[in-house]
């Protein structure tokens, strides 16, 4: 068959579609190159990566010596009336290890799709038969396994530098709490990704909505200090619960702050956020194309 024959060009627009195995296979191993594509870029500046594996670290630093500095010590009786628990250390390293991975929502998903537009290949994801979503969930398998190793730096820190008793009892509940913590992060990263498509600086959205996030999230506070309408807003993002239910089963004598149950709250938000992103990223991907907004981009 020549190139010039008809049947030949009409096979080669032919591009898998419908809800099969085969496409469904194709679309992860879509996913999976995207996260070892992320992972080659790391490994092609060894010191940036380092870095980048050091700083959840030294960004944590901040946090620890303002509030022992600010409570004349480790332990605050005015933190224990609030929560149960006075060790602030305790406290503050169990909400800052989120903080990471709030980043891989806003900062690593929400800015996938910019960043390829840096590296040229934009267009190229584009052209191809995959789904562009693809390439913001192999960016979220990157990121969060990233994110995974500075957090366990940060664990190691913590408890050789303060020695950092946590309830072990805890850790299998906790990490079911932190998973489903992580689904919905996913469905609030895809968002973000859509919105940087149309918005084109995805830095201003990322950097918009982690100010937003971390606000609201009781990461180095109590949630009870927050003015009552800020402690509802707060209820939408997954940050909240996940710390909450994470402190119950973590730390000794902590008292949630608000009554509820997390699982629940946590199952609802992962529906809610997954559905909602994948619907936004949905409609943006295909108003984008149509109005030719990448050359712009």
């Amino acid at each position: 068959m020549k190139k010039t024959d008809k049947k030949y060009q009409l096979r080669k627009l032919n591009c898998p579609t419908g809800y099969t195995w085969a496409n469904l296979r194709a679309e992860l191993r879509a996913i999976w190159e995207a996260n070892v594509k992320a992972w080659k870029i790391d490994f092609a500046y060894p010191i940036s990566f380092v870095r980048q594996l050091v700083s959840p670290v030294v960004f944590m630093l901040p946090y620890l010596l303002y509030g022992l500095v600010l409570i004349g010590g480790r332990y605050s009786e005015n933190l224990a009336q609030l929560v149960g628990t006075g060790d602030a250390v305790a406290f503050i390293f169990t909400g800052y290890i989120m903080m990471g991975f709030i980043g891989t929502a806003v900062w690593a998903m929400g800015f996938s799709m910019r960043r390829e537009q840096w590296f040229g290949t934009l267009e190229s994801i584009y052209v191809t038969p995959a789904s562009r979503l693809g390439q913001v969930l192999g960016m979220a398998i990157h990121s969060t396994i990233h994110q995974g190793m500075g957090t366990l730096l940060q664990f190691i820190f913590i408890y050789v530098t303060f020695g950092l008793t946590l309830k072990m009892s805890g850790i299998l509940p906790a990490l079911g709490i932190f998973a489903l913590m992580m689904l919905a992060l996913y469905g609030f990263g895809i968002v973000i990704a859509a919105l940087s498509l149309i918005l084109k600086e995805g830095w201003i959205v990322s950097d918009s909505f982690y100010s937003i996030m971390s606000i609201l999230s009781p990461v180095a506070y109590p949630l009870t200090v927050l003015p009552t309408l800020a402690q509802q807003a707060s209820a939408i993002f997954p940050t909240t619960p996940a710390l909450i239910g994470m402190r119950t089963f973590l730390i000794t004598d902590y008292v949630p702050e608000v009554v509820g149950n997390v699982f629940l709250h946590l199952i609802i938000l992962c529906l809610v956020w997954i559905l909602f992103g994948v619907f936004i990223f949905h409609i943006t991907d295909k108003y984008v194309r149509k109005k030719g907004l990448l050359k712009k981009f």
